[in-house]
C-alpha cells in the first residue's frame, strides 16, 4: 500500500465515523460503497440493516433520533492494507427515544430520554473497496453509556417512562 493509500484511507475513516454526527446523505455516498454492509445493524431499524449509504444514513438517523449534541472525535486511526481501525470517543445528550429493535425487526424496547449527558469510547473497523468503507463493525462502551444516561440502575419512574416510550415505538412501527 502506497502511503497516499492510507493517508486517503485514514481520512475516509475518520470521515464516515463523523458524519454519522452531522453528515448528509450526499455525504455518507462520497465514503460508503453502494454494497457496504453494517455488522452493528442487528439491534437499529431494518431501513438500517440494508446495503450501501441508504443503510448507513438509516443509521445516523436513528441515533440522530435518540442523541443530540453528538460528536465523534477521533484519537487514533490504523490502517493495515484494506482495514482502518479508528478509536475515539462518541458523545452527545440523550433528548429522544432509544429503540432498540429484536433481529426479526420489531421494537424491542425503548430508553426514554433523559437529557443527560454521555461520553464513552468507540473503536470503529472499517474495510474498504474501490476507495470506499464496505464494512463497519465496532467495539463500543454500552455499559458506560447506560450508566451514565441512568438506564441503570433504573429508578421506578424510569422503567415506567421507559415503558411508556417502548409503547409509542410499537405503535409508530406498526403505523398507528
Amino acid at each position: 500500500m502506497t502511503p497516499d493509500t492510507s493517508t486517503a484511507r485514514k481520512e475516509i475513516a475518520v470521515r464516515s465515523i463523523q458524519l454519522m454526527a452531522t453528515g448528509t446523505h450526499e455525504d455518507l455516498c462520497r465514503v460508503v460503497h453502494p454494497q457496504a454492509t453494517n455488522r452493528e445493524s442487528a439491534a437499529e431499524p431494518p431501513a438500517c440493516r440494508g446495503r450501501g449509504p441508504d443503510a448507513f444514513w438509516a443509521t445516523a438517523q436513528w441515533l440522530r433520533s435518540a442523541f443530540s449534541e453528538m460528536a465523534f472525535p477521533v484519537e487514533t486511526v490504523l490502517v493495515d492494507g484494506d482495514l482502518a481501525v479508528t478509536h475515539g470517543t462518541m458523545s452527545g445528550r440523550h433528548t429522544g427515544d432509544m429503540v432498540i429493535w429484536t433481529p426479526d425487526g420489531t421494537v424491542e424496547r425503548a430508553f426514554a430520554p433523559t437529557g443527560r449527558r454521555f461520553e464513552v469510547h468507540h473503536a470503529h473497523f472499517l474495510r474498504f473497496h474501490d476507495g470506499l468503507v464496505i464494512e463497519h463493525w465496532a467495539v463500543r462502551d454500552d455499559q458506560s453509556l447506560s450508566l451514565q444516561l441512568g438506564w441503570v440502575p433504573p429508578t421506578p419512574g424510569y422503567l415506567l417512562r421507559c415503558a411508556m416510550a417502548t409503547r409509542r415505538a410499537r405503535r409508530t412501527a406498526n403505523g398507528r
